[in-house]
């Protein structure tokens, strides 16, 4: 292991000198024990429509973060959940077999990485990268992680449905989402349970997949990630 450089011995040492939880938005906190998620937690956020969602909606409320592998995803859907976009990193597309590397360097650098791997990822790179974000007390969150997070991950949190809300008979404008998620986990999170829950956003408009973000960022290229 190399020896740490001294940017990375006093970056350290503000962790462990701080809080050892990260705060998430109010409409979020039934999700985790204690209302908050533990530094150096690996949190895995699965399932159907709304998982990208709701992995972005976990960032509203932290200092700094990154988010991994989601191309198609524009800055227009974090701002609708309430991302702070001047401290959130975007890196599109990544070799499959560099992967491991740039979630782990960025591990080293913010607090939060939101993070798809690729097809086929070996166990050991998750269980690598888990023990990185303990020891740096990063919050590591694979997102649509296929088999790769079959175990290992403090909260586990699968979207099992939701609904957008708004005026009118569908024919109005969207205000809010709310979503049905699977909670389970190890430790004080190990007890599975089912909640619903409104997702962040300026007048509670929850944002949206990256499937509508498309269709709404569509012809202004600057709203969108790069790639």
């Amino acid at each position: 292991m190399r020896p740490e450089s001294a940017l990375e011995v006093v970056a350290r040492a503000h962790v462990l000198a701080g809080a050892r939880t990260l705060a998430v938005p109010d409409g979020l906190a039934g999700m985790f024990p204690h209302g908050a998620v533990q530094r150096g937690a690996t949190v895995v956020v699965d399932g159907g429509q709304g998982a990208v969602s709701l992995a972005l909606a976990l960032l509203a409320t932290v200092g700094w973060a990154a988010v991994v592998g989601v191309p198609d995803l524009g800055v227009l859907a974090a701002a609708e959940l309430g991302v702070p976009l001047e401290r959130l990193a975007l890196v599109p597309r990544v070799e499959a077999a560099q992967w491991p590397t740039v979630v782990g360097a960025l591990l080293d650098s913010v607090d939060v990485v939101v993070a798809r791997p690729p097809a086929h990822l070996r166990a050991g790179d998750a269980r690598r990268l888990s023990a990185r974000a303990r020891e740096r007390g990063a919050v590591l969150v694979p997102l649509l992680p296929g088999r790769a997070w079959g175990d290992g991950a403090e909260v586990r949190l699968v979207v099992t449905g939701g609904r957008w809300e708004g005026p009118g008979a569908g024919d109005g404008h969207v205000t809010a989402r709310r979503l049905r998620v699977a909670v389970s986990g190890r430790g004080a999170a190990a007890r599975p349970r089912e909640v619903e829950v409104w997702l962040p956003g300026e007048g509670r408009f929850a944002g949206a997949d990256i499937g509508r973000v498309g269709t709404v960022a569509a012809g202004d290229e600057g709203l969108r990630s790069a790639g």
